[in-house]
C-alpha cells in the first residue's frame, strides 16, 4: 500500500464510530486460497489476497466497479482507534475497505471494517475472569474439626496450603488474547459464636512443638456448642482475591476482585475440672 493510501487510512480510522465495536463478521476459507471476509450487508464472501485488491460481486449491481482492499495490513503495527481513543483490533489483524469507482464505500456507516470481527481485549479479560477455576477453600483447624475443639482452648485456623496459590485463565479471539491472574490476599473467618477473625494470609498449619504465639490466625471459643443446631458452630471462611490482567497487545490492569467461601461444622466441648482433696 503506497504512502498516500496509508495517509487516507489514518484519516478514516480517526472517524470510526463506537458502532464499530458491535460490528461482527465471521471469517471463512475461500477454496483454500486466502482468508475471506463475510460482508453482512451484501452477503457474498469477498476474497482479499496479498496484493490487497480482488474483484468482488457485491450483489447489488456494482460488482464490475467494486473491489475490496486491505486498508490496514497489521493492526499490531498500525493503530486503529475508536472515537473515544481506545485501541481496536480485528481477529486477523487486517482491516478492509470497499472501493467502488475509486471511492471508499461506507459499510454500516464506517469506512473501514475488521476482518473476522472486532476484538476488545477488555471484553476478553472479563470472559477470562468469569471462567477462572477456583474451588472452595479447604478449612483446617487444630484441634481437628473432624473430632472437636474445646472452650477456653486456642483453636488454630488455616487454609489448605495447596489451595492458597495464584490462579490464571486466558480468553482468545483470533490472534488477540487476555490472561487473568487471581491471587489470594486475605481470609475472613466467621466462627459461628459471634466472633470474626481477619487473617492476612492462609494461617499457619499446626505442628507438634509449636506454641499458640506461632499463629496469627486463631480463635478461642468461650462456650460449648452443646444444645446448638447439630451441637456445633458453623465455621465459615471467605477468601478475597486480587485480580489483574494482561494481554498480548499491551493492554492490562486491575479488575474487580473475587471471593471464594466455604463452611464446615465445628463441635466445641468443655473440659471439666475435677476437684480433689
Amino acid at each position: 500500500m503506497g504512502g498516500g493510501s496509508g495517509v487516507r487510512a489514518v484519516v478514516r480510522l480517526l472517524i470510526i464510530t463506537a458502532a464499530l465495536v458491535a460490528f461482527t463478521a465471521g471469517p471463512a476459507a475461500a477454496d483454500g486460497e486466502s482468508d475471506a471476509y463475510i460482508d453482512p450487508v451484501d452477503g457474498p464472501t469477498v476474497e482479499v489476497t496479498d496484493d490487497e485488491t480482488t474483484q468482488g460481486d457485491d450483489g447489488a449491481g456494482q460488482g464490475d466497479n467494486c473491489i475490496w482492499r486491505v486498508g490496514v495490513e497489521d493492526d499490531f503495527e498500525m493503530g486503529v482507534f475508536d472515537v473515544d481513543g481506545s485501541r481496536l483490533y480485528s481477529e486477523t489483524g487486517r482491516w478492509l475497505e470497499r472501493v467502488c469507482d475509486g471511492s471508499v464505500q461506507p459499510i454500516n456507516g464506517m469506512g473501514i471494517v475488521p476482518e473476522g470481527g472486532a476484538v476488545d481485549p477488555t471484553a476478553l479479560a472479563a470472559q477470562a475472569r468469569a471462567s477462572i477455576p477456583i474451588a472452595a477453600p479447604g478449612i483446617e483447624t487444630s484441634p481437628d474439626a473432624d473430632q472437636q475443639t474445646y472452650a477456653q482452648v486456642t483453636t488454630w485456623l488455616w487454609i489448605d496450603g495447596s489451595w492458597w496459590t495464584s490462579y490464571t485463565a486466558t480468553a482468545s479471539a483470533g490472534r488477540v488474547s487476555a490472561t487473568v491472574t487471581a491471587s489470594p490476599v486475605s481470609a475472613s473467618w466467621s466462627t459461628g459464636d459471634g466472633g470474626n477473625v481477619s487473617c492476612n494470609g492462609p494461617g499457619v498449619e499446626w505442628r507438634r512443638g509449636l506454641d499458640d504465639d506461632d499463629t496469627y490466625c486463631s480463635h478461642v471459643y468461650r462456650q460449648s456448642s452443646a444444645g446448638r443446631d447439630g451441637d456445633a458452630y458453623p465455621l465459615t471462611v471467605t477468601v478475597s482475591f486480587e485480580v489483574t490482567w494482561s494481554s498480548n497487545v499491551g493492554a492490562g490492569g486491575a479488575l474487580e476482585g473475587l471471593e471464594r467461601t466455604s463452611s464446615r461444622s465445628l463441635r466445641v466441648g468443655e473440659i471439666q475440672a475435677v476437684e480433689t482433696e
